[in-house]
């Protein structure tokens, strides 16, 4: 089943270990929707993995973990809010390190300022025919 542009959910857990399954399962099931196959819902589940890592390291308990997944007819557009870190900066070796990961598993990746803190982090996958 392919989805529409009308195909959008949102997630929003506490930046805590234990929420890390729920932000795992809602990546796979929405990957299943969209339409991609096991390979591309598991890179999506790596990369969306380290974005909650990096959430909580920098724990805040005000700032929830925020994931917004957008299906589309030909792609999944997943978007990690208000991440705290700049995954740019060259003078962290653990941003660099897990910048190369997201980029190596996600299709297309963009980083863009949040208007309320932080960083919005773009990870697009696109259905492979």
């Amino acid at each position: 089943m392919t989805g529409t542009l009308s195909d959008t959910v949102c997630v929003h857990v506490p930046p805590l270990e234990r929420s890390s399954e729920v932000v795992r399962m809602a990546t796979t099931a929405m990957a299943t929707q969209a339409g991609l196959n096991l390979d591309q819902a598991d890179d999506l589940n790596t990369a969306i993995d380290e974005l909650f890592r990096l959430s909580i390291s920098d724990h805040n308990k005000q700032h929830t973990f925020c994931v917004r997944y957008e299906v589309h007819p030909d792609r999944l557009e997943v978007v990690a809010e208000g991440i705290k870190a700049n995954l740019g900066d060259e003078s962290s070796k653990v941003g660099r390190y897990r910048r190369f990961i997201i980029e190596k598993v996600a299709d297309r990746f963009e980083e863009s300022s949040n208007p309320e803190g932080g960083f919005d982090i773009l990870l697009v996958k696109f259905l492979t025919h």
